[in-house]
């Protein structure tokens, strides 16, 4: 429950600190977009109202809404006041018309182009001109009467409208905010008066990529500084998770010690309590008795001590000496099998040769014997069975030792070999959680490998693999 908790508040942090780091980001960007060659953008827009002082969208543009609005404004002003069915249908008709003199008769082009060279400006720099709006104005009290705007329908292609009105001329494909250079409304008067509203965009292309690239620095600094807080939140959960397991297998371990100390130890006390009483004293068989347990439960103390010492000490006292592989493990089967009961059987099936190999005979003794212990001590099997043998293969020998037990769940299967750690909680079931790490040891100072193959229900074969390179073959 609390590695999910932990998890979870480690996720939801990171979540929220990628959020405010993208927003920041993302701020960053925008701000650098909007002001993105903004000393451009204001030369563009003053050379542009120099261009056209005393007209509209362009030079002679604002010839061509004044004769289309005065010939129609009595018209609009009739309709208006009488049917205004009639009025939206003449104000949809008067709009197209003045739109497509408006494109037909542009001459912005030439102002655009004049404006780039006079101000030795980039000759990559596109533009768009948009018609946004037209008001109208008959009478003061009725106020401005809008006869055309975004929502007004009209027979323009999609191709030619955009958010902020009808494309007028220009090549550039995405107007934004950012782009605009001038949002203009200016009045005209007639007989009546009229107002109407236009935009120049102007903008490079692959602005964005541009404004990207310049951007390159922070988004690299947040990458870094993303990954560096992944890493020290991934370095801290892995160490917070090895402090757990080793708090865990400690605590197993004191456990295990506790058990396996606290036993012999009582045994001792009392069979010592025994020997002073007067009566047993007297009883030579009975004193017999009590001595020989004491000696047993101090050699199994002095052998759970040894086993700890010897995980230490190991590594400062390896002694290899050329071996034959078949007689020194035959040996140990001879002794072993004193220990088993029938039906239990343990068996050895030698090589068929004598197979030389430079090992350390005490050392590679336990490390057998280890294996063996745990062959037995956890198999519930109704006859246990342990078998040993020898096969070949390319790279060197591989000594098997392969039980019938209760076989090896796969989330131990990784951890048997880890120092203190039991697989088996039942405290009936003796050991420290060392025999199994001081194999591992062992094989390492030879140099040799090991391998595991289990099945649960079906039992676990264990692999010790010693090179050709370590081996003479007589």
């Amino acid at each position: 429950m609390k590695d999910r908790i932990y998890k979870a508040v480690v996720l939801v942090s990171f979540l929220i600190l990628l959020l405010v780091q993208f927003r920041l980001t993302y701020n960053s960007y925008v701000l650098r977009d909007r002001d993105y060659s903004l000393k451009e953008k204001t030369l563009i827009n003053d050379e542009y109202g120099r261009s056209i002082p005393e007209d509209k969208v362009y030079k002679g543009g604002g010839k061509i809404i004044d004769s289309i609005l005065i010939k129609n404004m009595p018209a609009l002003k009739n309709a208006y006041l009488s049917n205004r069915h009639e009025f939206i249908k003449l104000s949809q008709s008067v709009s197209n018309s003045l739109l497509k003199k408006l494109q037909k008769e542009s001459t912005m082009d030439s102002v655009f182009q004049s404006i780039v060279k006079r101000n030795g400006l980039d000759s990559n720099l596109q533009y768009l001109l948009t018609f946004q709006q037209i008001d109208i104005n008959f009478d003061t009290k009725i106020g401005d009467i809008t006869i055309f705007n975004n929502h007004t329908p009209t027979g323009f292609k999609a191709d030619q409208k955009t958010p902020f009105g009808i494309i007028i001329d220009g090549t550039l494909t995405h107007p934004t905010v950012q782009n605009r250079i001038t949002n203009l409304s200016v009045s005209g008067n007639l007989v009546y008066n009229y107002r109407i509203t236009f935009n120049l965009f102007v903008d490079q292309p692959g602005r964005t990529l541009k404004v990207a690239y310049q951007m390159l620095p922070t988004f690299l600094l947040v990458a870094l500084c993303i990954l560096i807080i992944v890493g020290i939140n991934y370095y801290t959960y892995i160490s917070w998770m090895r402090q757990k397991k080793e708090t865990d297998i400690k605590s197993d371990f004191l456990n295990s010690i506790k058990h396996e100390f606290n036993t012999p130890i009582t045994t001792i006390l009392l069979a010592s309590k025994s020997l002073h009483e007067n009566e047993v004293l007297s009883d030579r068989n009975r004193v017999n008795t009590l001595v020989n347990i004491v000696e047993r439960q101090a050699r199994r103390l002095h052998s759970h001590i040894n086993q700890m010492l010897g995980v230490s000490e190991m590594n400062n006292h390896i002694n290899l000496e050329e071996t034959d592989l078949n007689y020194i493990v035959l040996t140990l089967v001879n002794d072993y099998k004193i220990k088993i009961q029938a039906p239990d059987r343990l068996t050895f099936d030698p090589y068929d040769s004598e197979i030389l190999v430079m090992l350390d005979p005490f050392v590679f003794t336990t490390m057998l014997q280890n294996i063996i212990d745990n062959a037995f001590k956890h198999n519930q099997s109704d006859v246990k069975i342990t078998m040993i043998f020898i096969t070949k293969s390319k790279d060197g020998y591989t000594l098997h030792i392969k039980d019938n037990g209760k076989g090896i769940e796969a989330d131990v299967k990784e951890k048997i070999f880890d120092k203190f750690f039991r697989g088996v909680k039942d405290n009936t079931v003796s050991g420290l959680g060392l025999g199994l790490y001081y194999v591992k040891q062992c094989l390492d100072i030879h140099g040799w490998k090991i391998s595991i193959r289990t099945t649960p229900e079906q039992g676990t074969e264990f692999l010790v693999h010693i090179p050709v390179n370590q081996i003479n073959i007589n």
